[in-house]
């Protein structure tokens, strides 16, 4: 009883200890929590939507404005450009939002010291605010590297700003700029016309949303790389300015270019055009747009394509192994497979059950019938690749009742197949026809 009395004396001293340094522990991070908050001070006393224009000077570089039209913001001197809107709304949270790491000096003496006189940066910011006119100067790295001199111009105080904003403040023109190689739309391209040395191929987006390669005629395109091309689209960008006004583009290699990308959407058509190589990047220029530029050398090797290289190699658009009926004419005759529940039989000429190991097998090598290459688009007739009368037909009904009909054709031991809505075939290589009959004859 004694024993018992004593355990439970312990037991209620240790949750007395418990409690106490549970209140102790949140009545701190309260603490902690309001002393953080009184500490976060806000560097500039004005909200991003505020802010109606601003300029920034470089130390070393011109000066140039930004101002708010409307919904949309453009640089409006010393060049009247288009400006990047994500670029800008970044600056403008960043500004916005830096609060004050620490007071450095209240009443500095030389703000040379600072790297403040003169800044490294000037930001002038005019605001629908008050007050309405600020200006930020931004100095040297701290000692430490992890933070940032700053003070706002009539506060004579010298303070902090986290590190990261130096890179998030101090811009140039060519920074906020817009620098799409293409502006277009590039989610409602309907066509992309790529002329080369020795190469020019069209891609044309046809009513139902799907690419085709006009050779002429039109032949289905493989999309994953239009997808490719079109993100290449999306994302290509200009990787300096060579001159503002295309004034003197034959020396720049413009007029017998290299490459040309022509694209036309819902909003007009525009070519880029390449013109010298030069180290790791091409001078172009956008027929829409002002300047010569450069851009990315990637941007050749990923336009510069044979046609070949577009075209859709598979001839079915989904896995037969997710097939519920194949119907097969070979030389021998008719074949129909269907899936009953999870269990393939064959239903013709006879009935009888199939392993489904081997079923699977002769799917997985149905599913192989890829091109390996393509003859010549003005090539001969289909009876030329004995796709008049094939020597093989395959019907695959997928799970969701949609029908493929693959063809293949035999002549002096080459094996030619198409799609039946395909308008030219493809070659496919022998041994790989011979591991597909090898497992239909094992059924």
């Amino acid at each position: 009883m004694k024993r018992y009395g004593r355990t439970l004396g312990a037991l209620l001293i240790l949750l007395a200890v418990w409690a106490s340094f549970t209140y102790y522990g949140r009545r701190k991070s309260r603490e902690a929590a309001k002393t953080e908050s009184k500490s976060a001070e806000k560097f500039l006393p004005v909200n991003a939507d505020q802010i109606q224009a601003f300029s920034i000077k470089p130390r070393d570089g011109k000066e140039f404005t930004c101002e708010r039209q409307g919904k949309t913001w453009s640089i409006v001197a010393p060049d009247k450009l288009a400006a990047d809107q994500s670029q800008v709304t970044s600056l403008l949270s960043s500004l916005t939002t830096a609060t004050v790491g620490e007071v450095v000096d209240a009443h500095p003496s030389s703000l040379k010291d600072f790297g403040l006189d003169p800044p490294a940066t000037t930001i002038h910011v005019s605001a629908a605010s008050n007050p309405s006119e600020l200006t930020v100067r931004l100095g040297d790295e701290t000692p430490t590297g992890n933070g940032l001199y700053a003070l706002v111009e009539g506060n004579p105080r010298v303070v902090t700003l986290d590190e990261y904003l130096k890179s998030s403040l101090e811009k140039t023109e060519f920074d906020l700029r817009d620098k799409r190689a293409f502006t277009l739309d590039t989610n409602r391209i309907q066509q992309i016309t790529v002329t080369a040395k020795g190469k020019h191929w069209t891609l044309v987006r046809n009513p139902e949303g799907t690419w085709e390669l006009n050779l002429p005629p039109a032949v289905r395109a493989d999309h994953y790389a239009v997808d490719g091309l079109v993100s290449q689209l999306q994302g290509l960008t200009m990787q300096s300015i060579l001159a503002e006004q295309k004034k003197d583009a034959a020396s720049y290699g413009l007029k017998h270019p290299t490459l040309t990308i022509q694209v036309t959407g819902a909003d007009g058509t525009q070519s880029v055009i390449l013109g010298k190589k030069e180290g790791d990047h091409y001078d172009a220029m956008n027929s829409a747009l002002a300047p010569i530029f450069t851009l990315g050398s990637d941007v050749f090797t990923q336009f510069d394509k044979d046609a070949a290289d577009l075209r859709d190699k598979d001839f079915f658009s989904q896995s037969p192994l997710n097939s519920t009926r194949i119907e097969v004419h070979t030389p021998r005759g008719r074949q129909v497979f269907e899936k009953q529940k999870d269990q393939w039989k064959q239903t013709a000429p006879g009935n009888k059950t199939e392993p489904n190991d081997k079923m699977e097998a002769f799917l997985m090598d149905l599913g192989d019938l890829r091109a390996s290459s393509f003859p010549p688009a003005h090539s001969a007739s289909l009876a030329a690749y004995g796709l008049a009368k094939p020597a093989y037909t395959f019907t695959v009904t997928s799970s969701d009742n949609k029908t493929e009909t693959v063809e293949v054709g035999i002549v002096d031991d080459h094996y030619y197949a198409r799609r039946s809505t395909d308008a030219l075939p493809g070659e496919i290589l022998k041994s790989t026809f011979d591991d597909l009959t090898k497992a239909l004859a094992s059924l």
